[in-house]
């Protein structure tokens, strides 16, 4: 028993027999239960800190100093143009001793260890040059505050450093990660809000919670974490098969970074381009993927999106149309089926008879010929010139026989004024004046033609000699020759117009 006694602490074993005199004993040992109690009470029941309005992840500009505007305000991720909203913080538990909570809210890096970040806060509630924002509320009146006007400014890399030693000055390291490395392999352009809370109680303890983290905020003028966007398409259908060249404008994009989704329900495919297919980080050109069906009979429309392969940030999709198969698009061989109305091939030549009127057609001989009377046609030849012979053409004659041919050939062979006239050597020579004669001269003199030679009752073959030679002939043997000394000087000829 003395072993026992001389181990246990003399103030208990004051304490012990002090309680164990009298009445007063059970009353001791109830009040230090019931400290223990409320001790173990505000342990479990403490208070914890948590964020009801996360903030807008993508949309928000990061500013630098110099830039002399304000740097913006973050919104919250359920904000609209119609109704603004901001980041939020609440206290959720038991807050009946609490007397004030303070905030402590910095920037720290996306990935983890979640390090301090050098950008800073700016704002109403931030302390100058500081970089962080602090508030003060009283839970009693409202268990929730946001963070109205607040603003992410961004720190030249020159003074990356000088930044991060302000915050080791503040004792700011949410994470106690001890500032131990480098700024090299940080992200700047996507930073966290985290929220420091302190609880104050009514008999002045103080007690910390855990710290909170948002979601990432990401630099909108960034091409790695900014907002995918489609602005348009140059063409919205194509065939089912594929292999459609499509130019795509948007915002900008990394060319390693970048890849465009065709989906619809549970099918998915990638459109096929290269990365010098990405023009200026804001236009590609690209070719549509065949759609897993290629017998449709109906159009079917998929959505496309730009993801980036980084993050797997998704844009808005835009609709396109899958068409058909059709081998052929431009109908030649529906073309090719259409018999047309006249077919050339089927139909013979027409013949010339056949296809000039009746007016226009041309015979190889003349049909005999309506002469005028001598006294008309020479009444008064001019001396020295011989009269020039006037021929009338009797109208066509609707007849392509060459029965009729021959019997007129024979008929004006068997005329004793044609034979007269064949049997004058001079007969074509001294009809005609200047040079037409000498042009007639030329004519006859090339045609070769004796028609004096082997001439008698049997039929001339005239084949070679047209119809206007012929005529003349005829007319110029029947014209009788005057000869000019013979030929009185006061006779004028009349010619064909003057009558």
């Amino acid at each position: 028993m003395a072993h026992s006694s001389r181990g246990v602490p003399a103030s208990r074993r004051a304490r012990d027999s002090s309680c164990s005199q009298g009445s007063k004993g059970s009353s001791c040992v109830s009040s230090q239960s019931r400290a223990d109690t409320e001790m173990l009470e505000r342990i479990l029941d403490k208070p914890k800190l948590v964020v009801v309005e996360e903030p807008k992840e993508r949309g928000m500009r990061f500013r630098y100093e110099c830039e002399g505007r304000s740097a913006g305000s973050i919104l919250g991720t359920s904000s609209t143009e119609n109704n603004k909203t901001q980041p939020a913080i609440e206290i959720h538990g038991p807050i009946d001793r609490i007397k004030r909570v303070t905030v402590t809210a910095s920037l720290v890096t996306k990935d983890p260890p979640h390090r301090p970040h050098p950008h800073c806060l700016v704002g109403k509630d931030c302390p100058n040059g500081a970089g962080i924002c602090v508030v003060t509320f009283n839970p009693h009146s409202s268990r929730r505050h946001s963070f109205t006007n607040l603003g992410i400014q961004c720190v030249k890399r020159k003074d990356l450093d000088g930044s991060l030693e302000k915050r080791r000055n503040l004792n700011i390291d949410p994470f106690q990660t001890g500032h131990s490395k480098g700024i090299e392999d940080m992200d700047m352009n996507a930073v966290r809000l985290c929220f420091q809370c302190e609880l104050e109680w009514d008999d002045g303890r103080k007690d910390s919670l855990s710290p909170v983290m948002s979601n990432p905020i990401y630099d909108k003028k960034a091409t790695t974490t900014s907002q995918l966007k489609i602005t348009c398409l140059n063409l919205y259908r194509g065939p089912c098969t594929g292999k459609t060249e499509i130019y795509m404008l948007c915002d900008k994009v990394q060319k390693d970074d970048i890849e465009i989704i065709f989906r619809r329900g549970s099918w998915k495919a990638c459109a096929e381009f290269a990365q010098t297919d990405v023009h200026r980080q804001i236009a590609i050109v690209f070719k549509t993927p065949p759609y897993q069906e290629q017998d449709l009979t109906e159009e079917v429309e998929v959505n496309v999106l730009l993801r980036r392969l980084s993050d797997q940030m998704e844009s808005e999709p835009v609709v396109f149309t899958y068409l058909p198969y059709n081998p052929d698009p431009y109908e030649v061989k529906r073309k090719r089926k259409i018999k047309p109305d006249i077919n050339f091939r089927d139909r013979p030549c027409a013949t010339a008879a056949e296809s000039t009127p009746a007016a226009e057609q041309t015979f190889p001989f003349s049909p005999p010929l309506t002469m005028m009377p001598a006294e008309d046609r020479l009444s008064a030849p001019q001396p020295g010139a011989a009269p020039r012979p006037e021929v009338f053409y009797p109208g066509p004659q609707d007849s392509n026989n060459d029965n009729d041919e021959s019997a007129i050939i024979n008929e004006l062979l068997e005329s004793p004024a044609l034979r007269e006239m064949f049997s004058d050597p001079n007969f074509a020579f001294t009809m005609l004046l200047g040079s037409e004669q000498a042009d007639v001269n030329t004519m006859f003199a090339n045609m070769d033609v004796n028609f004096n030679q082997n001439f008698g009752s049997q039929p001339q073959d005239f084949t070679h000699i047209n119809d206007w030679q012929f005529n003349m002939l005829v007319n110029e043997n029947q014209t009788p020759q005057a000869d000019a000394e013979e030929t009185p000087a006061n006779i004028q000829v009349k010619m064909e117009e003057e009558l």
